[in-house]
């Protein structure tokens, strides 16, 4: 009678476990996290910044407005390391939250 109960148990409680593993998590899904960003950046028209291209840490291109007082980082990565050092006028949309300027272009000034 023990083990009848004792192979009860054990099915039950793997068939419990099962049942567990098997129920779908709540997991937040990363669209709108997307939506929100995207409707952070939507309204912004495009500006225009002055500064020089500087690499911060060796590693990262952003743009140094000295007028300002403010650093700005560049999502194009390449554009920006290709004006390293240089004076530069860069045109696109910055995003206020993150203060990342979306690149349209970047060109020398002098």
């Amino acid at each position: 009678m023990n083990s009848v109960f004792l192979v009860v148990s054990i099915c039950m409680g793997l068939y419990a476990a099962q049942g567990l593993t098997s129920k779908p998590q709540a997991v937040l899904p990363a669209a709108p996290t997307v939506a929100i960003h995207s409707a952070a950046i939507e309204g912004n028209e495009t500006e225009q910044f002055q500064g020089v291209i500087v690499s911060k840490n060796g590693e990262i291109f952003v743009l140094r407005d000295d007028v300002n007082n403010t650093w700005y980082h560049l999502d194009d990565q390449e554009a920006a390391g290709k004006h390293l050092g240089k004076k530069v006028l860069v045109t696109g949309n910055l995003d206020t939250r993150t203060d990342v300027i979306r690149v349209q272009s970047i060109s020398e000034t002098t």
